[in-house]
């Protein structure tokens, strides 16, 4: 039998996230195994820490006099599976994350709490002669409530607490203790009568002779509950009917009256609970010819007991939903579990609408918007097999479901599949890995595919399935392209052409829906001065503040910072030369709001941006409203281009459309056509005809143009030439090291230092990596919130041998405890 155990601490810093062996008291040794999660004692100071075990053996690594013992074991439904263990050290190996950050992106982050001081009493007897009054009162209060933590003692004894269980330690009267405390647990309380029928009636005509109730309050209570017959009635609904108050029901609980019934709330359950949803009738989707071809490739590949991977490759309105919901269901025929990933902007109520209308309880959704307490009962219901579907942006790829038959990355081509924080992984190398472990089918699935996906689909490493047509009766929409640079409508600062203005007043008389597209919020993109030409910017930030009218008003308005979320008022000098001549220049939301109400004054305009969705049900509300026809133009940034489909939509107009384009990014004209082809996509998806005005200074841009024809082909062969000729991905990998500090000195010592390191460690033990280096240099924004940050680019080919380099240079700088500064590495980024 193991009597030690390797274990990695969940809080370790990367260049001493080592295996650490401990001893396994025999009382744990039955109930110790691989994937748990125990507290243990780290550090000189013996301070408590989670760690996760990773093996057991019969001997230590190292022959050591004395090795600490484990403390205790976590919560099992934490544990990790095999599986979700090697998925750790996978993405601790290719993101260069600790173990802890791969744990802290798999489980919920009210999962796992830091163990928690507490106080209790000992067996020593007191001499009570010896003891202050304080002392003793404190000493019996712990001793009636059997265990405390400090912050309650405190509340209690105020400043007196510390000395006193200073003290008490000392002389072994009460000791000091860890607890590992469950986290965003949430119960409902309903009372009953805990009293026989006969004795609730004498008490409600105030005839029994035990209790003798004189209290009106008391007295109602159990006259509701004795109507109730026997019922449980829930706190809340008591305390409102009755009009009474929780002090009041918990007298009549400790005189034995009422019997109090304490349930844990599922609050995974907050769309498929719904009773529309109960009872689900799975109506036959209906395929066309070439949908019914797609299909069958796909039945094929997951039915092949291999893992393999397709790219769905379709137009937008080619039905690629109905095919990937076929594929779900023939996957569920074969008792296995399906993960759907979509990104935000695309998690829209109705898309999961159409997945709960269809699965019902079978149904966990997992996204940005739940609370702490719903994400941990959405994962212990997965855990308990209750869940056979799993909906939600990238988190949900770790979703623990047994048997996996199937992973689908729905508009695969985001970069919020991404991550920008460690650990930096992308949902789809995720993916990969789960889908090998489990023999199982990764599915792709975009009108304008990835770079990088498209590759290996015409290589061959993926299955490409394409959808060339619409469905039905759809047909693409025609696509104007208007030159703003001629136009004339209004100011020349109007944001709206005539040709736009013509058509969306031409769908208001047809009673059609209108969306508009503009990749800015606020209402002027910047404020400048008219004489020394300086814009305003962040104290804080090295950009420009945008300036943002009040809801109340479009007359007040305040700058803000999009990057650190300061605000300030409009100031009325210019801050560099205190001149008077402040201009708003530039047009975001807010001012094409503004115009859209002057332009359409009997259409309700609804505005879709991070400024009006703020609150948890705001997304599904606007949308809701629009799907309804309560309104005539939806207006918004990028979270109206995807994931929708409005039948009445037969205008889309997209503002500034060459804006993306001028980004200092390779990616730029790639983002700009999916981004183009999407938003053109959602008109016109039904038996009406749809259109598209696209206005942009640039007209003659290619990208522009070839997005118009939604000619995927022809874009990618173009652009892939010439990443080829320069090599970016996928002809290469990118490694971006960022290095921050508050300090800007200091910044730029260290990145002296680090540019000098990188180059010996290149030079020397690695140079046999091909590699090519930019930098050290200032970030595209340099500082943000008060640090500065410098970058280096690194283009290689990513390998074992690459990533021991990278790894290397982190744990150099990681074990120097550079104070204030920030080293952080990631691999392939989502924007430079």
């Amino acid at each position: 039998m193991a009597e030690y155990a390797g274990l990695h601490i969940l809080k370790s810093p990367y260049h001493i996230d080592n295996e650490f062996d401990y001893f396994l008291p025999p009382h744990l040794r039955d109930e110790v195994r691989v994937g748990d999660f125990v507290t243990v004692p780290f550090g000189t100071a013996n301070t408590r820490e989670i760690a996760l075990v990773v093996s057991l053996k019969a001997s230590p690594s190292k022959e050591l006099q004395n090795y600490k013992p484990i403390i205790s074991v976590c919560d099992k439904r934490l544990s990790l599976s095999e599986e979700m263990l090697g998925l750790c050290f996978f993405m601790k190996e290719q993101t260069l994350c600790t173990v802890g950050d791969a744990v802290r992106s798999m489980l919920p982050s009210a999962a796992l709490t830091k163990p928690h001081e507490i106080y209790k009493c000992t067996d020593t007897e007191p001499n009570r002669r010896s003891l202050d009054s304080v002392t003793l009162f404190i000493l019996d209060y712990i001793r009636k409530k059997k265990k405390v933590d400090f912050e309650n003692l405190k509340s209690h004894f105020g400043p007196a607490a510390k000395p006193t269980v200073k003290k008490l330690i000392e002389t072994g009267l009460i000791e000091k203790d860890y607890e590992i405390r469950e986290s965003a647990v949430r119960y409902e309380r309903s009372y009953k009568l805990a009293v026989d029928t006969e004795t609730a009636k004498q008490i409600k005509d105030r005839t029994d002779t035990v209790f003798r109730l004189r209290s009106a309050a008391h007295i109602s209570i159990v006259s509701y509950l004795l109507d109730k017959e026997g019922m449980e009635i829930s706190e809340k609904q008591l305390t409102e009917d009755c009009a009474v108050t929780y002090t009041q029901l918990k007298a009549l609980c400790d005189k034995g009256i009422l019997e109090k019934i304490s349930k844990q709330v599922d609050r995974s359950l907050p769309l498929v609970q719904l009773e529309e949803y109960l009872n689900v009738q799975k109506d036959p989707i209906k395929l066309n010819d070439e949908q019914s071809t797609a299909f069958e490739t796909l039945r094929q590949l997951a039915d092949s007991g291999e893992p393999k991977a397709a790219l769905l490759f379709g137009v937008t309105g080619s039905g690629k939903t109905s095919v990937m919901m076929k594929t779900i269901d023939h996957v569920l025929e074969q008792n296995k579990s399906v993960i759907v990933l979509l990104p935000e902007i695309s998690l829209t109520p109705q898309t999961l609408d159409i997945f709960c209308s269809r699965y019902g309880n079978e149904v966990a959704i997992i996204h940005s918007g739940l609370s702490d307490g719903e994400r941990l009962d959405t994962h212990r219901r997965i855990k308990r097999g209750e869940v056979k579907v799993v909906i939600g942006t990238r988190s949900a790829v770790f979703a623990p479901l047994d048997d996996l038959g199937m992973i689908i990355i729905d508009e695969e081509q985001e970069h919020t599949y991404k991550s920008d924080q460690d650990p930096k992984y992308h949902a789809r190398d995720i993916a990969r890995y789960r889908v090998n472990k489990h023999s199982a089918l990764l599915l792709l699935a975009s009108a304008t595919p990835s770079f990088e996906s498209y590759t290996k689909a015409i290589e061959g490493k993926y299955t490409l399935v394409q959808l060339k047509s619409r469905y039905g009766n759809a047909k693409l929409p025609r696509v104007s392209v208007v030159d703003m640079r001629k136009n004339s409508s209004g100011t020349l600062a109007s944001p709206l052409g005539n040709a736009l203005c013509e058509r969306l007043v031409e769908n208001k008389q047809k009673n059609e829906q209108s969306i508009l597209f503009i990749n800015r919020r606020g209402y002027n993109s910047f404020v400048s001065c008219r004489s020394c030409g300086e814009a305003v910017s962040c104290p804080t930030c090295s950009v420009s503040m945008t300036y943002h009218t009040l809801p109340s008003s479009y007359e007040q308005g305040e700058l803000r910072c999009h990057w650190c979320g300061r605000r300030m008022p409009l100031p009325k000098v210019c801050p560099s030369c205190e001149s008077e001549h402040i201009s708003r220049m530039g047009y975001g939301t807010q001012r094409i709001e503004q115009e859209l109400g002057t332009l359409l004054p009997d259409s309700t305009i609804l505005r879709m941006d991070t400024d009006t969705t703020g609150t948890k049900n705001a997304y599904g509300e606007i949308l809701g409203k629009f799907k309804r026809q309560e309104a005539d133009v939806l207006l918004g940034t990028q979270m109206v281009t995807k994931g929708h489909d409005f039948p009445n939509v037969t205008l889309v107009g997209v503002m500034l459309a060459d804006a993306s384009l001028y980004l200092d990014d390779y990616r730029a004209a790639e983002r700009t056509f999916s981004m183009l082809t999407q938003v053109i996509g959602r008109a016109g998806r039904a038996d009406k005809e749809g259109e598209a005005i696209i206005q942009t200074n640039n007209p003659d841009n290619e990208c522009i143009r070839l997005a118009c024809e939604q000619n995927y082909e022809k874009f990618y062969k173009n652009e892939i030439r010439l990443r080829k000729q320069l090599k970016f991905p996928p002809f290469c990998d990118i490694a971006l090291l960022s290095l921050s500090s508050a300090d800007e000195k200091e910044l730029l010592k260290a990145s002296k230092i680090l540019s000098e390191k990188f180059s010996e460690l290149v030079s020397k033990e690695y140079s046999d990596i091909p590699i090519m280096t930019f930098g050290p240099f200032e970030a595209p924004v340099y500082k943000v919130d008060n640090k500065y940050r410098m970058r280096m680019v690194i283009k290689c080919k990513l390998n074992k041998r690459s990533r021991a380099m990278f790894s290397e240079l982190l744990c150099d700088f990681s074990r120097s405890g550079a104070k204030g500064l920030t080293l952080s590495i990631d691999f392939n980024p989502s924007t430079l």
